[in-house]
């Protein structure tokens, strides 16, 4: 299972491609976010449990967001991270699920 989001102890299959925002909709997983993807309010925070490695590397406007969140290491914001190898294991929360 490529990409996984972890849902209450239980692990989701997502697709590959677009970013882990779209994915985790496209899924039926409800994310939060008030700005629609554009990287702006910081409410599409996800905690990576594994892989991170193949995930995007955070742009600018992702580093100043998570600084301004104070965000944990682990964490990105899900409208601005992409999976970049599909064959990589990725699992994925949030503090909701």
């Amino acid at each position: 299972m490529p990409l996984a989001a972890r849902t209450r102890g239980r692990d989701r299959a997502l697709g590959s491609r677009g970013t882990l925002l779209a994915l985790c909709q496209a899924a039926g997983l409800p994310v939060a976010s008030a700005c629609s993807g554009r990287g702006a309010c910081g409410r599409c925070l996800i905690t990576v449990l594994s892989g991170a490695e193949a995930l995007s590397r955070p742009g600018s406007r992702e580093r100043r967001l998570l600084a301004r969140l104070g965000a944990d290491p682990d964490q990105r914001i899900s409208c601005q991270c992409r999976l970049l190898d599909p064959s990589a294991e990725v699992d994925i929360t949030t503090g909701y699920w």
